[in-house]
């Protein structure tokens, strides 16, 4: 009776640490592995900003340029002027390297 009773609150915990692991992750806006492609219009992309958590995001440079772009034009509804700051650097430093190459 004793191992029943055991089992049977080992169970219960495990599902009730399940359930909540799956209620948490409803109110999570974004993984930060699916950043990049789907972003929203109003949610930043970390993987542009920081370049955190790209791995599974292979981009060319015409790809990029696009994405910061866009990002750019969200302006500052969605990121601070820091931030619109580092992405208008990336931006300008793949335009400069590309005009570089270009040169050579």
């Amino acid at each position: 009776m004793k191992r029943i009773a055991t089992v049977i609150s080992v169970l219960m915990a495990s599902m009730l640490f399940s359930a909540i692991t799956n209620i948490g992750a409803e109110n999570y806006p974004a993984p930060f592995g699916s950043y990049g492609k789907g972003v929203k219009y109003n949610q930043k992309n970390e993987c542009l900003l920081v370049a955190k958590n790209c791995a599974t995001e292979s981009s060319t440079v015409r790809q990029r340029v696009m994405d910061l772009r866009k990002e750019i034009s969200k302006g500052y509804k969605v990121y601070t002027p820091t931030e619109l700051n580092i992405l208008k650097e990336q931006l300008k430093w793949i335009e400069y390297d590309s005009i570089k190459a270009d040169i050579t």
